[in-house]
């Protein structure tokens, strides 16, 4: 018996499973990566719509780093709360449920404006830009931009999303 070596995945620098670990940090650096060209992008733009469009992109690579960051942290804590346990007990191991798929499309918000903003200045209303940003565990998906102004009732983003 002399030897022998533990089964299990190898784990990386941060007690992680490698290659969960590496997936999860290439993905982190990717979008970092990101963020770093859309700044760059940002700072030379001179038209609106590639200006509300960076801003956008920067937006999702932000929420896509942090939901990145917090699944990291997530899997560091649940080794560490492993780490020490031995269990034999096969019955008593934690179940997970498999990942099903949902599709999201058309989804629409209807928009409330005071009387006085809707029925009046119309000729000089203000214009919104307004996308949604979807979170499902660490995976971060968005809708195309749609600009409103106080004459539209209602937002419908058309996308058909894959979660």
């Amino acid at each position: 018996m002399e030897g022998l070596t533990p089964r299990g995945p190898a784990l990386g620098p941060a007690g992680l499973p490698a290659q969960q670990d590496c997936s999860i940090q290439e993905k982190i650096d990717l979008e970092i990566r990101m963020r770093q060209g859309i700044w760059k992008l940002l700072s030379l733009s001179t038209q609106k719509d590639q200006i509300l469009l960076a801003v956008k992109n920067l937006m999702v690579c932000n929420a896509r780093i942090l939901a990145y960051t917090l699944e990291l942290q997530k899997l560091e804590e649940h080794i560490a709360s492993q780490s020490g346990r031995c269990d034999m007990n096969f019955d008593s191991k934690e179940r997970t449920a498999c990942k099903g798929k949902l599709a999201l499309s058309d989804i629409r918000i209807p928009l409330m404006w005071k009387d006085s903003d809707h029925f009046s200045n119309k000729e000089r209303s203000q214009r919104y830009a307004i996308f949604c940003l979807f979170k499902m565990g660490a995976e971060v998906f968005d809708t195309d931009m749609v600009i409103v102004d106080k004459t539209i009732t209602d937002i419908c983003f058309e996308n058909v999303t894959i979660l």
